[in-house]
């Protein structure tokens, strides 16, 4: 257990050795941090004394860390997280954010997520003047002068930061009016039956409980834009829908909706937070990641993601 002065210097060694893994260097760190190259080994090395661990694999050309010093840089990307943003708190008390916040995501997010949180925010700002656009286009963020953009799967090919949000299941449901006049519903009748299907789960790939693998594919298929239609669509009696559970709720325990074939699931789609701001994201902008995080998991029941 580390006494109380120890402590303190602890704080600040992992706070340089943030700065040694982000910089790739000790010279590098020791020109951002104002100290001499030797200051910043010694800091390194009493760390590693102190905690009696090795941090890093030192070589003429790079830095490797090791096993323990990749848990460790972690807490300490942590620790200057933590740090940055009781500075901004405290700033925020003289000055509180203000002004024009734009944030875009799927139709899907509005009701339960998206707005609520956002109608927080302006409570506790009230001089923000938030824009929210709605569509299960993705946007450019620049070319729509966007701040936040919340995406669903991959993004392979942005050239922005992604904050990782969530996952989201995908299950099988379908109106009670609809099972009452449709044949049995089986992994060997589901391509016999109508389906409502988004652009992105063409042939989608459905996965049983014992690994066998199904296409959703039918030939009688009503295709839709928007998951907000795909929902409607499938609550009116059309067929069956591939939704995730989460914007599914309310219909699935008034029993509007009933889940099909509960042993088989589609993939699992992750949720991302897009932005790109170079350095750290303003504050009330890190407030609504944060919390978006956090009634991503009180409503999917999972842990937060850090």
């Amino acid at each position: 257990m580390f006494i109380k002065n120890e402590q303190r210097r602890l704080s600040y060694q992992m706070l340089v050795f943030d700065e040694v893994i982000n910089k790739g260097s000790f010279t590098a760190a020791a020109e951002a941090l104002g100290h001499t190259k030797s200051a910043v080994s010694q800091y390194i090395s009493q760390l590693e004394s102190d905690l009696g661990v090795r941090l890093l694999n030192r070589s003429t050309r790079q830095l490797n860390l090791t096993l323990a010093g990749q848990k460790l840089a972690k807490r300490s990307e942590q620790l200057v997280d933590l740090l940055s943003v009781t500075l901004d708190e405290l700033k925020s008390l003289e000055q509180a954010p203000h002004g024009r916040v734009s944030i875009t995501a799927p139709h899907a997010f509005e009701r339960s997520i998206v707005t609520p949180l956002v109608a927080e925010l302006c409570y506790e700002y009230p001089n923000l003047t938030p824009e929210l656009l709605f569509t299960d286009e993705r946007l450019d963020l620049l070319a729509h002068k966007l701040d936040i953009a919340v995406s669903v799967g991959p993004q392979k090919d942005s050239n922005y930061n992604a904050i990782a949000i969530g996952n989201l299941d995908s299950i099988l449901v379908a109106a009670p009016r609809y099972l009452a006049r449709a044949k049995p519903v089986s992994s060997l009748t589901l391509a016999e039956h109508h389906l409502v299907i988004l652009p992105w789960q063409h042939r989608a790939v459905l996965t049983a409980g014992l690994g066998d693998n199904l296409i959703f594919d039918s030939d009688k298929i009503l295709r839709v834009n928007t998951s907000i239609s795909a929902i409607n669509s499938v609550k009116s009696g059309v067929g069956i829908g591939l939704m995730p559970s989460i914007f599914i709720k309310d219909e699935l325990d008034s029993g509007v909706l009933q889940r099909v074939l509960p042993e088989i699931e589609g993939e699992m789609r992750a949720v991302y937070a897009l932005h790109s701001y170079q350095k750290q994201l303003p504050l009330v902008l890190r407030r609504f990641v944060e919390r978006l995080k956090l009634a991503f998991a009180q409503q999917t029941k999972m842990k937060p993601l850090v």
